[in-house]
């Protein structure tokens, strides 16, 4: 083991994993996380209709996270503003989403 390593983090970190694990981190922040990707959109930033009317230039932000000791990483897509709304997936279900998300855009193609 790396004399670098926190005492407390026993597992390997995956291959995507770009956090500095410190050895005062709290319990709750024992977590891998990817580097995250940037995203500038348009979006509608509140439930009106048309969409339109609430359309903003926003900044996403994406990032996979997985907490120590638990097998199952999470993908997240958040505005860098508010960081709300957020939507927090599986990897599986990011991977059907994206998959979802191709189809639709084929429709009018």
């Amino acid at each position: 083991m790396d004399d670098q390593r926190p005492t407390w983090l026993q597992e390997s970190c995956p291959a995507w994993c770009t956090r500095e694990h410190e050895e005062d981190d709290h319990p709750a922040d024992r977590y891998h996380a990817s580097e995250a990707t940037f995203l500038p959109a348009i979006a509608a930033t509140a439930d009106t209709v048309p969409a339109a009317s609430s359309a903003d230039a926003v900044e996403l932000i994406i990032h996979i996270r997985r907490q120590l000791d638990d097998p199952t990483d999470w993908v997240t897509v958040e505005p860098a503003q508010t960081r709300l709304p957020r939507l927090t997936l599986t990897r599986e279900s990011a991977a059907r989403l994206v998959r979802a998300l191709a189809e639709q855009l084929d429709r009018d193609a």
